[in-house]
């Protein structure tokens, strides 16, 4: 229950608030406070001692621009977690813990799904062959068709491959030894089956050459693909960014499983970088739909340019495709899309940068030029 009356303090943050055109009660800034997750931290409290004793609490008026906004934006029902993040992503200082919590829910709801899906692990059973019977039966039961998304990027590839004026282009990429698999590329099924694999059991399940029949499949056939060549030909082992163990486990997966990493990353990576994957993925779809326009604008007036060339170098080195899907298959992407999206960010982002720390100045160059702009902000290129 709220207080007969409001304590010093909190008067204070309620008459600053409303000097801000917000109406907030004492019973607002005691829910807001309420646990578990709250929303707004307490009042700092101060321990005079003898000869006065107790305690007093005192308004944190750097706390007035956080009340402000939870007065205009909270919701009937609304989901606290959702609004904690929101209120995190428009710069506001939440509780880190609240804000943790809130990112941590998709890994946990990932493995809550991959325990449903897979069923018990067992004890004593065969892990692997546990893994990939789940793996197989979640692909088959999944919709195979190309989804619209799909095939509009493909048209867009058959178009920019089909220019006279880049065949120049992809005759000096082809120079360059991007190599000719002699696997096929993973179809959606395929695509689907590795990934439930290494949602399950973890990065480590995904060989170079898996990882390079995925990369040629998200190209239009015949494309060089820079990514796939080097998965294929380079001594270095291209996961071991990933071969960590996650500092943090869920129950009932598999120990490398990557909701485990992705748990870990919720619960352990600065509260910054998790503000700026936040802001991040946000920019995903906007930066999708703009890179498709404009290089369908260009292609149709027959002048290709320089969104034209950006796209072909997505295909040949692969560094954009999977954000371009992403972005394209979630338009409006809800909070909890958005969530997910911000922490496999940093996660892959930590990976790349492992790799970066080894990589010449001439490396971190491509990079700065290929990386899409809002990975950038994660990325020790600078």
């Amino acid at each position: 229950m709220a207080r007969t009356s409001p304590s010093p303090a909190d008067r204070r943050l309620i008459d600053l608030a409303a000097q801000h055109g917000a109406e907030v009660s004492a019973r607002h800034l005691e829910r807001w406070r309420s646990r578990p997750n709250p929303l707004l931290p307490p009042h700092h409290r101060d321990y005079p001692g003898r000869p006065s004793g107790g305690s007093s609490s005192t308004a944190d008026e750097q706390l007035v621009e956080l009340v402000v906004w939870l007065a205009q934006n909270r919701r009937r029902g609304a989901d606290r977690s959702h609004l904690a993040l929101r209120a995190f992503g428009a710069g506001m200082p939440v509780p880190e813990e609240t804000v943790r919590h809130a990112f941590a829910r998709p890994a946990q709801d990932l493995a809550e799904q991959l325990r449903r899906d897979f069923g018990p692990m067992p004890v004593d059973g065969d892990l692997q062959e546990w893994v990939y019977d789940g793996a197989a039966d979640l692909a088959g039961a999944r919709e195979r068709r190309l989804t619209a998304v799909q095939r509009r990027v493909q048209a867009i590839d058959r178009r920019v491959r089909a220019r006279p004026d880049l065949a120049r282009g992809w005759q000096l990429a082809t120079e360059l030894a991007p190599g000719v698999a002699e696997s096929d590329p993973l179809d959606r099924a395929g695509v689907l089956f590795h990934s439930a694999v290494a949602a399950m059991a973890g990065p480590g399940e995904m060989t170079p050459g898996t990882l390079a029949r995925a990369a040629r499949g998200f190209v239009a056939d015949g494309t060089p693909q820079w990514a796939a060549h080097l998965l294929e030909t380079d001594p270095r082992e291209p996961l071991a960014a990933l071969a960590a163990a996650p500092r943090h486990q869920l129950p009932g997966l598999p120990a490398d499983s990557v909701a485990n990493h992705l748990y870990t990353v919720a619960r352990v990576a600065p509260i910054e970088r998790l503000r700026a994957a936040w802001v991040a993925a946000g920019k995903i779809p906007g930066w999708a739909e703009a890179s498709c326009a404009a290089v369908e604008a260009e292609l149709s007036t027959g002048q290709p340019a320089e969104a034209t060339w950006q796209w072909a170098m997505g295909m040949v080195f692969g560094a954009t495709r999977a954000f371009l899907l992403t972005g394209l298959s979630e338009p409006n992407p809800t909070l909890a899309e958005l969530t997910v999206t911000a922490v496999q960010l940093v996660f892959m982002a930590d990976a790349f940068n492992t790799t970066l720390a080894d990589t010449d100045d001439d490396g971190r160059e491509a990079m700065r030029r290929l990386a899409p702009p809002f990975l950038l902000a994660l990325l020790t290129v600078k």
